[in-house]
Formats: structure tokens, C-alpha cells, sequence
């Protein structure tokens, strides 16, 4: 292939080369002729067209090919592949009897309105299929009535949890009187407020627990929920209170729920007399948490960096706001975790980074190889590493040097040359020999990364 990489000699190169997997990246970037030409290759046989029906990384258009074919199998891969497109969906839909292939449209997620509605049309007594039209969030509002009406109790939930789904429509759900219905329903941000009041009075834990997550709840709902009998609805509310809302409480109290406490550490914001008495609460994860919350003062930091438990140690180590001081003492710490917590940061000085390189331990290695701040010399060692994980984290090193990684094109760890060949320090040259690596996805992502950067 030329030096200079463009599409047409990438194009050419893979024809000529009849691997299904350099064919599989140019694909989608091919012509009408051209991509019939590269289909012979990567539909030779029934091994290759069931593999790329199902491979994650398969493109679009070539799903869109697979289901023009007669071989119902494959057809029932593509339909269910998170990849497939919504034309190809509703192509299949126009063109296919099959009960099963169209229980999967139904209930694709990339599936719209106007292929949901033909398939009611032309299948509304399949149970399979109207449940899955309740569950589809493209789903109609007119069509959900329509579904609603006779729908079994399992069917109306998907009903309920619908976005397209109304006041009108929610109310209809509520009224059927099952219990977990009705939690779905008060969950919905349509729910109207007298559907709320009922459920604010519900006896039931899960109604108002489910109330409680509603995103479009009234500040005053939430603050009467927050003195609900239920843990799980007061850690529920504590969830959906806005910063606004968790700066004007009340902080004297202390729930006597962990779970409600660990939720209350996660919000930023914090007044300062929350965060002092939560840091240095009974339950380890309340205080990991407050170690990560950047609303947290350094006195409390402070504190915190001496904690007996390690996921402590780390959280103060991982907190943006804590200070190079701080950084310092822990980049010490005895337990390698809370040391590779310093060695992850952008904002650690270099002197630091080449003294935590010393360090024999794998994580604080692995960490050191995803800073983007860490110097050539260091990178030069972790990429020498044997375990395949440190090595694999100067690829996730958007700042790695071309010198660095092309250290790893003959990484033997077939995941870190797929994953080398997205990085975008490489140079053509580089990819060019990567496409003749023994393994296919490796040749398929060096391929793929070339047709991106020449189309």
C-alpha cells in the first residue's frame, strides 16, 4: 500500500487481501459497487456472516446487508444487535412475516413510531409483541392508549414507565389498583399532583419510595418524604433534593440509616456542619464518601488522610480540592491503593511522579501509566512491564508519545493492540503494519482507524 494512506488504496488493499475483517472496516465508508464487491469477502461463508451478526463491533451497514438475506437466524442476530439502525428495522419489519423477528423490532430501542405502529397494525393480538411496544420508549401515546386498554398487569408497567405516556394515560394505570403499578406511576414526572398525594399517603414503602425519585417532585413533597418512617424512601429523596434544597436543611439530626447517610455524603454543596459530622460517622462508606466530596474542607481532609480504613485514605487522595501537601503525605501511604490514588492525578508535580515510580507495586504503576503529566523515562518503564494490565494503561494514556506506544505494537496481549490501534498518536505507518496482525479484531480496528482518518 502506498505511503501516503487514502481510502481508495485502503479500499484496494483490503480487496485485494480478501480478509473479511479489513473489508468489515471499510464497509461503511464504500459505495454502492464497492461495498457489493467487499460483501463477497465478508459473507463467504455462514461462520463469517453469523460472526459479524453478533460482534459488537460490527458496523451498521453491514448489519443493514445481513438482513436482506433469507436465513431467518442471522435475521433474528441482527434485530437484536444494539447497533442495528432504525431503517434497517423498519425494512425488516416491511419485508418479514416471522413472529420472533418481529417481537425483536418491537422491542429495539432504535425502533421509531412509525415502524411500532405497523407492527400493531398488522400483529394485534401477539401478546410478545404488544409487550414489547409498551416497553419501547418510541412507542406512540396514541398507540399506548391503545395498548392500555386491554393490557395485562406486566404490560401496563412498561405502560407506566413510558415517557410518551400522559396524565390521562397514567391515570388509567393507577386505577387498576396494583400495588407495583402504582409505584411506576408515581415514579413518572406526568403523574398528575392528585395521583402524588395518593401516593404521598400510600401505606406501601415502595409507592412512596418510587414517589420519591419522581424528577419532577415539588421541593415540599421531598422534604416531607425526607421524614418518611421507610429508609429507603428517605435515602430515595435525599437522591432527587437539588443543591439549593440540601443547603437549607436541617443539619442537627443524624439518620439513623447508613444508606440514608451514604446518599447525603454523595451530594456536593454540603453545608460545612454535614460534612464535619458525616466525617467522621460510624460507617466507612459515609465517610469514602465524604473524602470524594469536593465541597469538603481541607481541615476535614486532614482528617480524614489519617482514617484506619484505606478506601478513606484513597477517596482524600482522589478529591480534586485536596491540597499538594496532603497529596504528598499520602503519595507515602502504606497501602499501595491510597498511593495510587496520587499517582492518577494530572496536577501532581513531576519530582512526585518519579518518586512514586520507584514504587514495585502494580497498581501505583498501572496509575502512573495513565497520567497525563507522567514523563517519557517512566512511560519508558511501564510499557517494559510483564503484567498486560500496567502495560495497557499507557494506552489509555491520551498523552502518550508515538515513541512510547509504538513500544506495544507487538504487545502479546491481543486487547492492548486493539485497544493501541484507536490511539490517536499513531501515525498511518503505524496502523499499515498493525493490518497485518494475526488477529482479526486488531486487523479490523487498525483498518477501521484508517478509513476513519481517510474518508
Amino acid at each position: 500500500m502506498p505511503g501516503d494512506v487514502t481510502f481508495q488504496n485502503l479500499l484496494g488493499h483490503s480487496l485485494n487481501a480478501r480478509d473479511p475483517f479489513l473489508a468489515a472496516a471499510c464497509h461503511p465508508h464504500a459505495n454502492c459497487h464497492d461495498r457489493r464487491a467487499l460483501e463477497s469477502i465478508l459473507f463467504a461463508t455462514s461462520k463469517l456472516k453469523r460472526q459479524f451478526a453478533v460482534a459488537r463491533y460490527t458496523p451498521a451497514s453491514i448489519l443493514d446487508s445481513l438482513a436482506e438475506g433469507r436465513d431467518e437466524r442471522i435475521s433474528l442476530r441482527v434485530a437484536k444487535h444494539p447497533s442495528t439502525a432504525p431503517a434497517t428495522l423498519a425494512k425488516m419489519e416491511r419485508t418479514t412475516t416471522a413472529q420472533d423477528l418481529c417481537v425483536r423490532v418491537a422491542g429495539h430501542r432504535n425502533t421509531l413510531r412509525g415502524t411500532l405502529e405497523n407492527l400493531y397494525r398488522k400483529h394485534p393480538n401477539s401478546a410478545e409483541i404488544k409487550r414489547g411496544l409498551c416497553n419501547n420508549p418510541h412507542t406512540p401515546l396514541r398507540l399506548l392508549r391503545r395498548l392500555a386498554a386491554d393490557a395485562a398487569p406486566a404490560e401496563l408497567k412498561g405502560v407506566a414507565r413510558n415517557p410518551e405516556a400522559d396524565a390521562v394515560l397514567l391515570r388509567l394505570c393507577w386505577d387498576r389498583g396494583d400495588l407495583y403499578l402504582q409505584a411506576e406511576v408515581a415514579a413518572h414526572p406526568k403523574c398528575a399532583p392528585d395521583m402524588r398525594d395518593l401516593a404521598e399517603r400510600s401505606p406501601h414503602a415502595i409507592v412512596r419510595r418510587k414517589l420519591a425519585q419522581n424528577p419532577a417532585l415539588e421541593g415540599t413533597v421531598l422534604m416531607r418524604l425526607l421524614g418518611d418512617s421507610e429508609a429507603q424512601v428517605r435515602a430515595t429523596a435525599v437522591r432527587n433534593l437539588s443543591k439549593s434544597m440540601i443547603a437549607g436543611l436541617d443539619s442537627g439530626g443524624r439518620d439513623p440509616s447508613s444508606q440514608v447517610r451514604r446518599d447525603q455524603a454523595r451530594h456536593t454543596g454540603l453545608p460545612q456542619s454535614w460534612i464535619k459530622r458525616l466525617a467522621t460517622d460510624s460507617d466507612s462508606w459515609v465517610r469514602r464518601l465524604i473524602a470524594r466530596n469536593q465541597t469538603t474542607s481541607e481541615e476535614v481532609l486532614y482528617s480524614l488522610a489519617d482514617d484506619a480504613v484505606m478506601e478513606v485514605r484513597r477517596g482524600v487522595a482522589r478529591n480534586p480540592v485536596c491540597p499538594m501537601e496532603l497529596l504528598l503525605r499520602l503519595a507515602r501511604d502504606p497501602h499501595p491503593w491510597v498511593r495510587a490514588g496520587v499517582a492518577l492525578r494530572a496536577d501532581v508535580v513531576e519530582p512526585l511522579l518519579i518518586e512514586l515510580a520507584r514504587d514495585k507495586d502494580i497498581e501505583v504503576l498501572s496509575a502512573l501509566g495513565k497520567n497525563p503529566n507522567a514523563p517519557i523515562e517512566i512511560l519508558d518503564r511501564v510499557i517494559l512491564h510483564k503484567d498486560r494490565d500496567v502495560r495497557r494503561a499507557v494506552i489509555l494514556n491520551e498523552n502518550a508519545p508515538r515513541r512510547i506506544l509504538c513500544g506495544l505494537l507487538e504487545d502479546p496481549y491481543p486487547l492492548n493492540r486493539v485497544m493501541l490501534a484507536g490511539h490517536g498518536n499513531l501515525r498511518d505507518e503505524d496502523l499499515l503494519g498493525l493490518m497485518h496482525d494475526p488477529e482479526p479484531t486488531v486487523r479490523f480496528a487498525a483498518a477501521h482507524a484508517l478509513a476513519v482518518r481517510s474518508h
